[in-house]
């Protein structure tokens, strides 16, 4: 159940940032001439891909609760897995839409930096923590 728990919030994320960065960018007219240069390419299609995956890791993390989140080969399937299957999805979507390879590889490449850079940083953040208020020993 901690898993299933982490997985629907990492989904709630991916939806509703996936709707918002749509309706952003449908809001902003952007043609498909805007995305055939690379920068157009970065700042439409990756740049919104890192953000969305990096919430959607980060919720997957906190919503994965304490007592399991100590097990590092769990924590990391609550919070790399929805990222890593909307990968695959997206690659697989943009594949039978026949997208061009510059926005599968910019959206995929964009979403996995996020999820895994959130992943790594949570990592090295709770391997710092100290405990506090314990039994020292004094």
């Amino acid at each position: 159940m901690d898993l299933l728990r982490a997985w629907t919030g990492a989904v709630v994320v991916l939806v509703c940032g996936s709707v918002i960065t749509t309706g952003l960018a449908v809001s902003a007219v952007v043609s498909d001439d805007d995305l055939k240069p690379v920068t157009g390419a970065l700042l439409w299609i990756a740049l919104p891909a890192l953000i969305v995956f990096a919430l959607t890791a980060l919720a997957g993390a906190l919503l994965h609760p304490l007592p399991q989140r100590a097990d590092a080969g769990r924590h990391a399937l609550a919070v790399l897995l929805v990222p890593g299957l909307a990968t695959l999805l997206g690659i697989a979507v943009g594949i039978v839409q026949g997208s061009p390879a510059q926005s599968n590889a910019a959206g995929a490449v964009g979403g996995l930096l996020g999820a895994v850079a959130t992943w790594w940083l949570l990592t090295r953040l709770r391997g710092r923590r100290t405990p506090r208020g314990g039994y020292t020993g004094y």
